[in-house]
């Protein structure tokens, strides 16, 4: 028991917890304190082992602490402890060594006290400061700490001095805030703020921040002051601030004004670099100066027109699972008026009114299905088809309507990222190519015409061919006709024979009447009639009006045409004309070159599924290296008397039908060869 020497109802007054505990550990006094912290009566408590009983934990182990306690006679620090309940109590201790009178220890004083709420509140206030200067560090905004205590002071004396309002004050004498910038100090920046305004050195930054309010800005950072005076929570204003070597950039400024700082003289300021910001809006207003202008002065007809309502057919398609536009409009044709009824347009630039016949924008806006031609809606619907699968724009020759009926001929272009598309906006052009279109149509009648001229003089040239072609069957028919008359004058007709000679002279007549009907197609001047043709029968067709001239020239003429070749889309006399030109070419080389073995071979192939070919091909002295590149020019020739129309013409004809030509030498033959490629049907 501990002795009443120690004044125990005394140590019961105490409010901190005070036991005596004997060299083992063992509890020999435990007062009223201890019983309230612990939660174990004086009764329950002595004769235990103390540190057993209270479960004393440590980052050092226990042994430890009363080794050191031995050595130096006390010991003081902090541990947990479980009280009766189980709970852990953080305690702040005090041990002590007690001696007899010998100076022997004979026990051991703890005093201790519980200061877990004080811990628990130091936890938090520390890990608050920790989130703050985290915050304050990592956010991409400049902070900064400022010390406005000075600042204060010169308020209170000019509210002392009697000014009224401060604000008209600051503006009077603007070089009175600028003694304030000067008497503010920067506690502290963020890193950010190094960056923004330094040189990568913080401490260049702490001192007046005077340095980083040009001239222009003095009056916000007057007006800060003002707000904080007005018990306002925060400041904010757009300024201009600059950085320790003194260039301006755009700022967004920020005060806050918590009452807790201003107690403390602490004011805290935030400032987010607004430069980018500020140039992209700059950036943006003059791409948008430039698109109007662009839009406006340009000499096309501009349209912008307004496409969520075809966005919306879209997206109800897609829904319905429509992958392919093409083949859903070939199955509801409506789709495209539908389509046209929901593309609006918005806006229209000058070039537009004039071209269509509008005096106003708003004759302009609404639908555009007023502007089709009926019958030529294929380059809206091309398009539409284009920007469902995506694309970002389309170009197409079409016809289009002006308001008062006039068809127009134009070049029709969409312009449509899929981020435009995305909000509905699609621009299109329209460029007027009507005078284009008609000198085409003029270029190409001139063409025909030519086509034609160079045609009737292939004919004249193969006048004895044709002579030769036509006086054959007349021949056989007047033969057939005088020997019928003599077998009719016998005493007994013989009626037999004389059918048999009729029915020569009907299938010779039927033949001269082909013969004429061929010339007259060749020679005859008619619009360009495409069909699909067997490539093979056309040649075949061609080489009848060569037979005579083949025979007459000693040419020899060998077919190599391959069977089942896919059809073409051609105009049979066009093609004929080609062919036969290519041959007379061959036969007049030869013939001026007197070469002795004189052969033609006209052979069909097939290059590919998509693509037919024919090759005209001769024994003749070729074609000089110097004179290939030339030898489809106008006017060249390497005729005595030729005009050099005839191997452009050709070109122009196979190129009209999507084809190419090209001249080259045989290697083996050591002839000419051409060589033509022309599209499959399809």
């Amino acid at each position: 028991m501990i002795e009443p020497s120690l004044g125990s109802d005394v140590l019961d007054l105490i409010h901190e917890s005070i036991f005596l505990r004997d060299l083992d550990g063992r509890i020999l006094y435990w007062n009223k304190a201890s019983e309230d912290l612990y939660g174990w009566t004086r009764a329950e408590a002595i004769g235990r082992i103390a540190h057993e009983l209270l479960i004393s934990e440590h980052p050092d182990s226990i042994a430890c602490l009363e080794a050191r306690l031995r050595e130096t006679g006390r010991w003081d620090g902090e541990f947990t402890r479980t009280t009766a309940d189980g709970a852990q109590v953080m305690i702040e201790a005090r041990w002590s060594i007690r001696r007899d009178g010998q100076d022997v220890p004979i026990g051991i004083v703890e005093t201790g006290r519980d200061i877990t709420a004080r811990k628990a509140t130091e936890r938090v206030l520390t890990e608050s400061e920790y989130r703050y200067r985290n915050l304050f560090q990592a956010m991409a905004a400049s902070f900064w700490e400022l010390d406005f205590t000075p600042v204060g002071v010169m308020v209170r004396g000019l509210f002392a001095s009697g000014v009224k309002d401060l604000g008209q004050h600051f503006s009077e004498h603007p070089g009175l805030v600028r003694e304030m910038m000067r008497a503010t100090r920067v506690l502290d920046v963020n890193e950010q703020t190094v960056t923004l305004f330094g040189r990568g050195k913080k401490d260049e930054l702490l001192g007046s921040v005077e340095p980083f309010w040009p001239e222009s800005s003095t009056q916000v950072f007057a007006q800060s002051i003002v707000a904080a005076v007005s018990r306002k929570l925060n400041y904010v204003m757009e300024t201009k601030l600059q950085t320790i070597d003194g260039r301006e950039f755009d700022t967004l400024f920020t005060a806050s004004f918590p009452a807790e700082s201003m107690q403390k003289g602490i004011l805290m300021v935030g400032v987010i670099d607004l430069s980018a910001r500020n140039q992209a809006f700059a950036a943006m207003e003059q791409s948008e100066f430039r698109y109007r202008n662009l839009f406006e002065v340009m000499a096309v007809s501009f349209w912008q027109l307004d496409s969520s309502g075809l966005n919306r057919l879209f997206s109800e398609l897609r829904a319905q699972g429509v992958s392919d536009l093409s083949t859903y409009i070939d199955e509801h044709p409506g789709f495209i008026r539908q389509a046209m009824d929901n593309c609006v347009a918005i806006d229209v630039n000058e070039r537009t009114l004039t071209m269509y016949g509008a005096k106003e924008r708003s004759q302009m806006r609404g639908p555009i299905t007023r502007f089709w031609v009926p019958g030529h809606y294929d380059a809206f619907r091309h398009s539409i088809e284009a920007a469902y699968r995506g694309e970002p724009g389309y170009l197409e020759e079409t016809k289009t309507r002006a308001l008062d009926g006039r068809e127009i001929d134009v070049l029709f272009f969409v312009t449509a990222p899929p981020q435009m598309r995305a909000k509905g906006m699609v621009l299109v052009g329209n460029i007027d190519i009507s005078e284009l279109v008609a000198s085409r149509v003029a270029l190409e009648s001139m063409q025909s015409n030519l086509i034609h001229a160079a045609r009737v003089s292939m004919l004249g040239e193969l006048t004895a061919s044709i002579a030769h072609e036509v006086n054959q069957p007349l021949a056989a028919i007047a033969t057939y006709g005088e020997a019928g008359l003599r077998w009719l004058n016998r005493t007994e007709p013989d009626i037999a024979e004389v059918r048999d000679l009729t029915i020569r002279m009907v299938a010779d007549a039927r033949r001269a009447a082909e013969i004429i009907t061929r010339i007259r197609g060749m020679a005859c001047h008619r619009t360009s009639e495409r069909l699909s043709l067997p490539l093979n029968n056309v040649v075949k067709e061609a080489v009848q009006f060569l037979r005579h001239e083949l025979q007459a020239q000693n040419v020899e003429l060998s077919l190599s045409l391959t069977p089942h070749l896919p059809r073409i889309n051609a105009d049979r006399t066009l093609l004929q004309q080609v062919i036969v030109n290519l041959s007379i070419n061959a036969m007049q080389a030869m013939e001026q070159a007197q070469v002795d073995e004189r052969r033609i071979c006209i052979a069909t192939s097939c290059l590919d599924a998509a693509t037919v070919q024919l090759t005209v091909e001769d024994s003749g002295p070729g074609i000089a290296t110097v004179d290939l590149e030339r030898l489809f020019d106008s006017f060249f020739t390497t005729k005595k008397s030729g005009m050099g129309m005839g191997l452009p013409i050709c070109r122009t004809v196979i190129q009209s039908h999507g084809g190419s030509i090209q001249a080259s030498n045989n290697s083996s033959t050591c002839g000419a060869t051409f060589t033509v490629t022309l599209p499959a049907a399809g």
